[in-house]
């Protein structure tokens, strides 16, 4: 028997960081359209977790940084954002400073600090 907590926080097969690359230009897009500006984006290879997802220093406007470990499929596999077509379950998750998260609640991490 198999009991998933999280879906789409297992390993991610035939991903590659190319792909993981422009997922995070299209995930810096999707921060701007909330009004979060990211000052950009650079891939920190020593930090993969080495399952399909790759690891990128994410510059927040407030002078944060987050670690975002981006899934190396097709933008449109990994972007879910609860669309009527869209099914949770066939979406792998992105990792922001360790925790697992659907695209679209990723996003909520890169939002301004409440402190």
């Amino acid at each position: 028997m198999h009991i998933s907590i999280n879906p789409g926080s297992g390993p991610v097969h035939d991903a590659d960081r190319t792909t993981a690359a422009a997922n995070m230009t299209r995930f810096v897009e999707d921060l701007a359209d909330r009004g979060v500006m990211a000052t950009g984006f650079m891939a920190t290879p020593n930090n993969d977790y080495g399952d399909g997802r790759y690891a990128f220093r994410l510059n927040l406007p407030d002078g944060r940084c987050a670690e975002v470990q981006m899934p190396g499929l097709p933008v449109e596999r990994v972007r879910w954002m609860d669309e009527p077509d869209q099914n949770i379950w066939d979406s792998p998750r992105l990792y922001v400073d360790g925790s697992s998260w659907v695209w679209r609640h990723a996003l909520n991490c890169c939002g301004p600090n409440e402190d």
